[in-house]
């Protein structure tokens, strides 16, 4: 259908344009005549000035949500670069300190050492284990002793492929540690009791008498672990009639469910 344009709107239309020009372009026009254009063409331009304060009103709030709009992603993309960097140099005080643990090393006349991740454990299974992500490439041999970062004992080197190795915990029942009491200076050794869950310390006679709380610690006699690495404190102590030795269960210093980075000793 075709829109027919009647002359009549067009005469409209060009008598409401002169009109509105007359009226802004001539204000000092005679008070008589001005009134009379003013009256018949005032309602119309103050229609024009609030549709277009409107318009204008509408195109500033949704340039302003757009703003907001904006903003927020830019905040919410700030706030994610924060919590990174955060994260990163929480991750980097941790490992200082960790290294700066690692410098006390000196101190027990041990010099060389490896820091590794654990990247796999059976914890309290058939057999206690950890793997860590150095091996032979790293300079890692078998034997070698693994100490956590308190320089407390973990266990030996088992197993070395290329680029990991296979950690044995004392608190496997394969471990066997030659082990001191610290005061005391008796001697024995540390391994796993049978079909227990705790490690104790063996062929200590009698008639000594270690206390409950004292430090258990390599001796070095076994030529695998040096001497002086913090293996547990007494936790308590078996003397049982039936047994031709103390039987003393120790408590050992690592949490090995939380081990997360180790040393291997060189």
């Amino acid at each position: 259908m075709r829109f027919k344009f009647s002359k009549k709107y067009l005469i409209f239309s060009i008598v409401l344009i002169l009109g509105l020009v007359f009226l802004n372009v001539f204000p000092n026009i005679s008070e008589f005549l001005g009134n009379f254009v003013f009256k018949i063409f005032s309602p119309i331009q103050k229609l024009f000035i609030k549709t277009g304060n409107r318009i204008v009103g509408f195109f500033e709030i949704t340039l302003s949500i757009k703003e907001l709009g904006r903003e927020n992603t830019e905040l919410k993309q700030k706030n994610i670069e924060i919590e990174a960097e955060l994260a990163g140099l929480r991750e980097t005080e941790r490992e200082n300190k960790i290294l700066r643990t690692a410098l006390n090393f000196s101190q027990k006349e041990i010099l060389l050492y490896e820091i590794a991740s654990v990247v796999g454990k059976e914890i309290q299974g058939t057999g206690d284990w950890i793997l860590i992500d150095k091996g032979a490439k790293n300079g890692i041999e078998k034997d070698m002793p693994v100490v956590s970062e308190e320089f407390s004992l973990i266990g030996r080197i088992v197993k070395v492929e290329n680029n990991f190795s296979k950690v044995m915990l004392i608190t496997n029942k394969e471990s066997v540690v030659a082990a001191l009491i610290e005061n005391k200076r008796s001697e024995g050794l540390v391994q796993k009791e049978e079909g227990g869950g705790k490690i104790f310390m063996d062929f200590i006679p009698k008639d000594e008498n270690p206390e409950t709380g004292e430090n258990v610690i390599t001796s070095g006699m076994d030529k695998i672990y040096p001497k002086g690495i913090l293996i547990g404190k007494i936790e308590s102590i078996d003397l049982s009639q039936n047994q031709l030795f103390q039987k003393i269960i120790i408590l050992p210093s690592v949490n090995f469910n939380k081990l997360e980075e180790v040393f291997v000793v060189k």
